[in-house]
């Protein structure tokens, strides 16, 4: 019997109109006609039964603003929370705080919690958290229901779910940490009618358009192109790219979007004069190279939820009592380093200065080198100088060698991201950040051509190239363009690779005028294109 009531659910929950219902654990769905016929009775199941009908069940069943809402019941009257809530995450409190024309209520937890968006549309918001939190405090469930519009906060056993209206349009939610590791879910809306401040642009694609602004910071002018990619754009990708699809390559942007036939690409993380990308890059889930001085990261999740961060790094290599720390993944050796080298960097390590390389295929030493190892396309090559290669030499073909490396979370399971910096704008608020990032002075005060990637309160994803360093555009310092991202209702952003890198196509087409006088040979890019 269960079996085929679950069958029944699977066959109706694309049905429109499902709803709880207040007197019973039952759902329903609504006919055409409007008449109702029982859908699942959560009586007449186990609890597990129960967990599992309800994660089955339409997501999208909460109704718009505007239209007729059903009562409410609280999911964990159908499946109730266990008495035993030691390990839960907290809602400790709540604060308010107001960003120009936004307002952000923020969560403060007492751990961290995955946001899964449910649905949205307009002032409405529905998002899972991930594992379930703990009940609300009386207080502060009474402070969240005098402010807003309205706020519900449902239980089920391994999950919750929050139901959040408010007077304006909600941007995407979004968990911080500050310096403490206290854990903020943020949740910015509008508190005031407000548009894009761009009122002319030109359609790419759906969700996808491109604008061109004459800006002006102090006394000089420069030529700025945005592409705004809206949120909830389903049709739309966004991914960086190698050139020549491999590390330590050189290819002009507009080549690698037409090997994508992507509808529009910048310029992405800086990179050596060999082309070697410098800081973390991930493509596909693969890490390409690994954080350098946690230095600033813009980032995709599996669930196309944006994120902005500072990620480290760290790895132990081990073999019988031999433990050292790994620097670096596919990055260029240095003085008394030990990097690994994966299939993804180059056909060798391209080291010039002698050391030990040790070639690994399936955890044993396959080979031994002193220099420029080639890598082989089942295994990795462990490459050291300095005291590390004096460690290194100690061990002998065939013995076992562990690998043990990893970026922190959240970005060990992240599917794209590129490194910048430094950081321009945190939470509506500019934070340069170039010392800590170990960035030149000339790259911070100087004035160049720039390009940055920022994420706005709307929830719009900005990809932003400025001109420089002719008559007609002087380009921008770092805090110039902090302030006119701000303009633009910036929450996060970075500044990306600029100079003479500083490039953006659109539709086959360099619409930017590059510093060098044409497009500059670059390690990778940031690529839009159709699904």
């Amino acid at each position: 019997m269960k079996q085929l009531l679950l069958l029944l659910l699977i066959g109706q929950i694309f049905l429109v109109g499902a709803v709880l219902q207040t007197e019973d654990a039952v759902y329903y769905d609504i006919g055409g006609e409007g008449e109702e016929a029982v859908l699942y009775d959560m009586k007449s199941l186990s609890e597990e039964d129960a967990g599992r009908a309800i994660e089955m069940l339409q997501e999208d069943q909460m109704p718009e603003p505007d239209g007729a809402e059903p009562e409410e019941r609280s999911v964990s009257e159908v499946l109730p929370i266990s008495a035993d809530q030691t390990g839960q995450p907290d809602i400790q409190k709540v604060n308010f705080r107001s960003e120009e024309a936004f307002e952000i209520v923020e969560f403060y937890l007492s751990k961290e919690v995955k946001i899964l968006r449910r649905n949205q549309g307009g002032s409405l918001l529905r998002i899972r958290m991930l594992p379930a939190v703990a009940p609300l405090k009386p207080e502060l469930d009474a402070q969240l229901q005098k402010k807003l519009n309205r706020f519900s906060l449902h239980h089920a056993s391994n999950f919750s779910e929050m139901v959040f209206a408010a007077g304006g349009r909600i941007g995407n939610p979004y968990v911080a940490s500050d310096s403490k590791g206290i854990f903020k879910l943020c949740v910015p809306y509008q508190v005031e009618k407000s548009s894009f401040a761009l009122k002319t642009g030109e359609k790419i694609a759906e969700g996808l358009t491109y604008y061109r602004d004459r800006a002006k910071v102090s006394d000089r002018f420069s030529d700025v192109h945005i592409l705004r990619v809206e949120p909830f754009s389903d049709n739309l990708s966004v991914f960086p790219a190698l050139a020549n699809e491999g590390i330590a390559q050189k290819e002009v942007l507009s080549s690698m979007a037409s090997r994508y036939n992507a509808v529009a690409a910048i310029n992405g993380a800086y990179f050596t004069s060999r082309g070697d990308p410098i800081g973390t890059l991930i493509i596909n889930r693969r890490l390409i190279s690994s954080p350098l001085y946690r230095r600033s990261v813009f980032g995709v999740t599996e669930d196309d939820t944006l994120l902005f961060g500072n990620p480290d790094f760290s790895g132990i290599l081990r073999s019988g009592v031999l433990s050292l720390k790994i620097d670096a993944v596919n990055q260029p050796r240095r003085a008394d380093a030990l990097v690994v080298f994966t299939p993804e960097y180059s056909r060798s390590t391209l080291t010039d200065e002698k050391g030990v390389e040790l070639v690994l295929v399936k955890g044993k030493i396959v080979g031994i080198h002193e220099k420029d190892a080639l890598i082989p396309p089942d295994g990795v090559v462990v490459s050291a100088g300095g005291e590390k290669a004096l460690e290194l030499a100690k061990l002998k073909l065939g013995q076992s060698v562990e690998l043990d490396y990893s970026i922190d979370r959240p970005w060990n399971t992240i599917r794209h991201a590129v490194c910048g910096g430094p950081r321009l704008i945190e939470d509506g608020k500019t934070s340069i950040n170039g010392k800590e990032e170990k960035f030149d002075n000339s790259i911070v005060y100087g004035r160049h051509p720039r390009t940055a990637v920022a994420l706005t309160f709307d929830g719009d994803l900005l990809l932003v190239v400025v001109d420089g360093r002719s008559k007609r555009s002087a380009g921008m310092k770092l805090d110039e363009l902090s302030g006119y991202l701000k303009t633009l209702g910036a929450r996060h952003a970075i500044n990306l690779d600029g100079g003479g890198s500083s490039s953006m196509i659109v539709r086959g087409r360099t619409v930017n005028s590059p510093s060098d006088g044409c497009e500059r040979r670059i390690s990778n890019g940031i690529l839009i294109s159709s699904r």
